[in-house]
Protein backbone atom coordinates (compact mmCIF):
# COMPACT_ATOMS: atom_id res chain seq x y z
CA UNK A 1 0.00 0.00 0.00
CA UNK A 2 2.97 2.30 0.43
CA UNK A 3 3.40 2.42 -3.63
CA UNK A 4 -0.33 4.99 -3.03
CA UNK A 5 1.64 7.57 -1.29
CA UNK A 6 2.55 10.94 -3.27
CA UNK A 7 0.63 9.16 -6.27
CA UNK A 8 -1.51 11.61 -8.58
CA UNK A 9 -5.29 10.50 -9.41
CA UNK A 10 -7.68 12.02 -11.59
CA UNK A 11 -11.29 11.59 -10.42
CA UNK A 12 -14.20 11.11 -12.81
CA UNK A 13 -16.48 13.94 -11.26
CA UNK A 14 -15.16 16.94 -9.97
CA UNK A 15 -15.06 17.20 -6.40
CA UNK A 16 -14.67 21.10 -4.94
CA UNK A 17 -14.32 21.87 -8.61
CA UNK A 18 -11.22 20.29 -9.28
CA UNK A 19 -10.19 16.51 -10.88
CA UNK A 20 -6.60 16.29 -10.25
CA UNK A 21 -5.91 14.86 -6.62
CA UNK A 22 -2.67 14.01 -4.53
CA UNK A 23 -2.47 11.07 -2.00
CA UNK A 24 -1.29 13.03 1.26
CA UNK A 25 -1.40 9.87 3.57
CA UNK A 26 -2.46 6.69 3.97
CA UNK A 27 -4.81 4.73 6.35
CA UNK A 28 -4.43 1.28 6.24
CA UNK A 29 -6.42 -0.16 8.90
CA UNK A 30 -9.52 1.91 7.61
CA UNK A 31 -8.47 1.21 4.12
CA UNK A 32 -8.33 4.63 2.90
CA UNK A 33 -6.23 7.38 1.79
CA UNK A 34 -6.15 10.76 2.33
CA UNK A 35 -6.10 12.65 -0.84
CA UNK A 36 -5.28 16.45 -1.49
CA UNK A 37 -6.30 18.93 -4.14
CA UNK A 38 -3.54 19.58 -6.17
CA UNK A 39 -5.23 22.95 -7.46
CA UNK A 40 -6.42 23.99 -3.94
CA UNK A 41 -3.98 22.55 -1.51
CA UNK A 42 -6.49 23.65 1.42
CA UNK A 43 -9.09 21.14 -0.21
CA UNK A 44 -8.49 17.43 1.27
CA UNK A 45 -10.93 13.98 1.03
CA UNK A 46 -10.74 10.91 2.39
CA UNK A 47 -11.19 8.00 -0.03
CA UNK A 48 -11.65 4.43 0.40
CA UNK A 49 -8.73 2.49 -1.16
CA UNK A 50 -11.25 0.61 -2.91
CA UNK A 51 -12.80 3.42 -5.06
CA UNK A 52 -8.93 3.87 -6.11
CA UNK A 53 -9.36 0.82 -7.80
CA UNK A 54 -12.97 1.62 -9.50
CA UNK A 55 -11.96 3.00 -12.68
CA UNK A 56 -15.53 4.56 -13.00
CA UNK A 57 -14.78 7.19 -10.22
CA UNK A 58 -10.56 7.41 -10.23
CA UNK A 59 -8.16 7.00 -12.85
CA UNK A 60 -4.44 6.82 -11.61
CA UNK A 61 -2.27 9.85 -12.69
CA UNK A 62 -3.03 13.37 -14.07
CA UNK A 63 -5.25 13.04 -17.24
CA UNK A 64 -7.44 15.34 -18.90
CA UNK A 65 -10.62 13.76 -19.10
CA UNK A 66 -12.98 14.94 -22.35
CA UNK A 67 -16.09 15.78 -21.13
CA UNK A 68 -19.10 14.62 -23.50
CA UNK A 69 -22.02 17.20 -23.48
Amino acid sequence: MNHLYKSKWTSIEKLYGWKHFEVLNIFKRKQEVEMICVCETDKKIMVPISDLKDESKWINGWNMLLEIR
